[in-house]
């Protein structure tokens, strides 16, 4: 009996501190704008780039560079799976930042990352390398 109560305990303690996890990742990514400044190990000057996340709908929005992208996200303690990503269709003005957001739109579709905040910056780890890297700013500091 004692055994159980104990194994209990650790399985409630163990649940109430995913809980937790789970709470602070949702509060850690809403009512920001993520700005992309780190893809693959290449740093993004100036990175047009930018995330927003919907936690109530489960769902994210933003600039791919050329064009507005969307889609839905589920977040399960510290990873964050993409999925349904869609965008606009218009053309980049270079071949460059075309290839640059070909390059994001391939990372965000129907892709899990572990998640890691460190100060005000965002890190998605695939296979424990950074393989984007995000600043966030308070949304209301941000004018359109």
């Amino acid at each position: 009996m004692v055994r159980l109560t104990t194994m209990l305990l650790v399985l409630l303690a163990n649940t109430c501190s995913q809980q937790k996890v789970a709470k602070q990742q949702i509060g850690s990514i809403q009512d920001k704008r993520w700005s992309l400044v780190n893809m693959n190990g290449t740093v993004q000057e100036k990175s047009p780039i930018w995330l927003e996340f919907d936690t109530a709908a489960h769902r994210f929005n933003g600039n791919g560079g050329c064009n507005k992208v969307a889609g839905e996200y589920q977040l399960d303690g510290n990873e964050i799976t993409f999925g349904k990503v869609i965008s606009t269709r218009m053309a980049c003005v270079d071949a460059q930042a075309n290839e640059r957001e070909s390059a994001f739109l391939r990372m965000l579709s129907d892709r899990t990352y572990t998640m890691k905040f460190e100060e005000r910056q965002l890190q998605l780890r695939d296979s424990g390398r950074i393989a984007m890297l995000f600043d966030g700013f308070k949304k209301t500091a941000i004018t359109k």
